[in-house]
């Protein structure tokens, strides 16, 4: 497998910002909520954090309706299609928190159920959050439509295969996928998002 034209995106857990309404809508509280337990578990989870992201940037052929043709897969999505409108090109990526964050996860469920909705509310803020930065990176000096993930919308999970694959996100993320398309580190997000110009 190629990595000459795969980008990497990667930063250290205090680099990334959490977004405080992201995490808000999460816990199921208002976005001014503090708590002992939140901050105890928000400064645990940094000693886990491993932020990576991969990236290719590909030409995309919307020529059918509802098809959109990244070259190495094709997506029958109405709703990326709608998404991607005015596009040929397209940032094709994947972020992770990395595995570390599983096994945090995995721990903390045996020991304190309350500490576990906390950490994992906190972990998938936190890998958004760090989507989003990576996007802005990516998207610097580009007009670019909202990301779009695999699983939202009609837009398929089965996706997930041939996306990561292209990405080697295996060797270069650590990330696996499941029979049922979910991946492995949990907190790991794809995602497709069309350059306007």
């Amino acid at each position: 497998m190629k990595n000459s034209d795969i980008f990497m995106i990667t930063a250290k857990p205090e680099e990334v910002e959490i977004d405080r309404n992201e995490l808000a809508h999460r816990l199921g509280v208002a976005r001014t909520y503090n708590d002992e337990i939140i901050d105890r578990c928000r400064k645990r989870l940094m000693n886990f954090i491993g932020y990576k992201c991969a990236y290719i940037r590909v030409p995309v052929d919307l020529s059918m309706k509802n098809v959109c043709d990244f070259g190495f897969m094709r997506a029958e999505s109405k709703n990326l299609y709608k998404n991607l409108g005015g596009c040929r090109e397209a940032f094709v990526f994947a972020v992770t928190a990395g595995i570390a964050v599983d096994r945090e996860l995995a721990r903390l469920q045996i020991i304190s159920q309350a500490e576990h909705f906390v950490t994992d509310a906190i972990a998938s803020a936190a890998v958004d959050s760090f989507c989003g930065e990576a996007a802005a990176e990516m998207k610097k000096g580009l007009r670019c439509a909202p990301r779009f993930s695999p699983g939202y919308g009609d837009l398929s999970l089965t996706l997930q295969a041939p996306l990561l694959q292209r990405l080697n996100a295996f060797e270069l993320l650590g990330i696996t996928l499941g029979s049922t398309y979910l991946m492995t580190p949990m907190k790991s997000i794809t995602a497709i998002m069309g350059i306007r110009e």
